[in-house]
Order: C-alpha cells, then structure tokens, then sequence
C-alpha cells in the first residue's frame, strides 16, 4: 500500500510562515507568522478560512490534548479555543524577558514545559487553579522537548558538539522538585536530527543506520523503521509524525539544494508521497492531523505560500 495525498487548498500569505501545528481534533491549524503586530493565526482546515486567534506577538505555540491553545512569548497564557474566539487567557506564567520562550504542553492539558532561551527550562503543574512549577533545570544546549503520548514522562533532547542527549522527566501531580534523569547519549541518532515522540516511543533519522529509527520508551533501543524512502542525497532537516506514530513526513533537499517533503506510511513497501513546491525557500513548515488524514506544508519566504492536502 503506497500513501497518497492530493493537494485540497492553497494559501498565499503576505507574511512568511515559521511554524504550523493541527489541533488535537484536526479542524483548526495554528500558524506563526513573521507579522510584527499580531503573528498568530487560525485557520479552519477544510477551507483554510480565518478564525479568532490570541493577538500580539508569539515566539512559540502548542496545542493540549483538550484543545486548549498555549502561545509563549514574554508571558506564556493558555486559550480556551471557542466559536466566538480564544477570549481571556485562562493561564498566565512568566517567559523568558525577550520573548523568546519555546513550550509544550502534555495532551492530557495538566503539565506545560517551558524553555527560556540560552536559559532554564521549567515544568509546570497547570492542572490547578493556581499552577506550581514542579523542576527548573539548566538547559542552555536544549534542542527539542515534548511529552509522552500518555502524558507520563517530559523529555527533551541537548546539543553541546556530538553525540545529542536525551533527559527525561516522570511525571507526578503529587510531586515536587522533580529531578530530570542524568544525559543519556544517543550515539546512533544523528546528532542535528530532529526527535519527535509516537505512541511507542521517540522518532528520530540515524546516520549510522541509514534510516529512520524509533527509540523505544525506556530502553532507548534504536529499530530502523524501513523509512529511508524519506530522503535524497541529504539527510532530512524537519521530521514530523502523525499523533498514531504513522505516517511520518520529513523534509529533505534536492541535489540542486530545493526543498522538498516527502511522507510514508509504516509498513508502506511503495514510493512515498512527496512534493516539491515552486519557487525557492529557506525552509518548509510541514505538520500532520493526529490521524494523518490532512498534511500542511508552508514555504518559509518573505511571503509564504501555504498548501492543505488530504489524504485519499
């Protein structure tokens, strides 16, 4: 079975386009833009038709399981996500003074990680009235952070040269001053790929192994998903992975260094999706509905372009 999208929509924006991220239900996908008043925006995915979305200026955004809405910038605050509009943040927490303040937020809503820039990353218990934040850990190196599936575990992943590090924290509402596990090395991932979580444990590209692997919870064992497919000549510079743990999309190069994205099925043995858009850009945004059902890509340029596919 080869997976297969067509393109549904296409979007041309007066902005460039940084970041995308569907809702846990797959109907809205968030975008952060570069607009220097208000750059976050909401769209409806079958029509990619505007929606209320928070104002102001964002450094970073994430969804919660309950289809709550995070935006982090100098103050991290919490939407509720209604028909009339996101209304009065429902959360506030200080970020990092310059704005530039990365999150994620637990799918069961009740925890949010939140990293501030060249600093600490902090973990927060927001399942209270009042949040309490629960560890403070010096991440100046951080490079990716999530939750598990579960929401059981925080991990996230450091950098100084080579190899990349991985740290865990348990989760316990109960607890305070949580202590995050000592560095584990991840000697078969290669150390600027992107980490991304699945049901069964963390997705990462390995360099030694030539493939995508899944690093599984706990054991860290790396086992090669058949997902070479995935690129060209180059390893891939933006992994994604649908909520389920397939598909998974990455973003490579072309020999003559233009963009393209490319996605596939677990257990596919065909070509894998893939596309090219026009035009050259620095980067593509690419996300994933949990299902897998919709991909989102968005040239990063000085005026984006956004494109919606379903898949059939």
């Amino acid at each position: 079975m080869t997976l297969s999208y067509r393109l549904e929509r296409e979007l041309a924006t007066d902005t460039a386009i940084g970041q995308l991220q569907f809702s846990p239900d797959g109907e809205r996908l968030a975008l952060l833009t570069s607009d220097k008043n208000n750059n976050v925006r909401l769209l409806r995915s079958q029509d990619l038709a505007p929606v209320p979305a928070p104002r102001f200026i964002r450094n970073d955004l994430a969804f919660a399981g309950d289809g709550a809405l995070f935006v982090a910038g100098k103050t991290v605050h919490r939407h509720e996500l209604g028909e009339a509009g996101p209304g009065k943040p429902t959360l506030a927490i200080e970020g990092e003074k310059k704005g530039l303040t990365r999150i994620a937020a637990a799918p069961d809503g009740r925890w949010l990680a939140l990293h501030k820039h060249l600093d600490v990353l902090e973990l927060w218990y927001v399942g209270d009235p009042n949040p309490t934040r629960r560890a403070t850990v010096r991440a100046s190196a951080l490079v990716d952070l999530g939750f598990r599936p579960d929401s059981a575990q925080l991990w996230f992943t450091s950098r100084v040269s080579s190899p990349l590090f991985l740290q865990t924290i348990d989760l316990e509402p109960g607890g305070g001053n949580l202590q995050p596990t000592p560095p584990q090395p991840l000697p078969s991932v290669f150390v600027y790929s992107p980490v991304r979580a699945a049901p069964r444990g963390l997705v990462a590209v390995s360099d030694d192994l030539g493939d995508v692997v899944l690093l599984e919870w706990g054991t860290w064992a790396a086992r090669p998903l058949g997902l070479r497919a995935l690129w060209g000549e180059r390893l891939p510079e933006e992994l994604v992975v649908a909520g389920g743990g397939s598909p998974v999309a990455a973003v490579a190069r072309d020999p003559d260094n233009r963009l393209r994205v490319r996605a596939a099925a677990l257990g596919d043995d065909g070509e894998p999706f893939s596309f090219r858009p026009e035009g050259s850009a620095t980067g593509l945004a690419v996300a994933l509905t949990p299902d897998g059902a919709r991909l989102a890509v968005a040239t990063r340029a000085a005026a984006s372009k956004l494109y919606m596919f379903a898949r059939t």
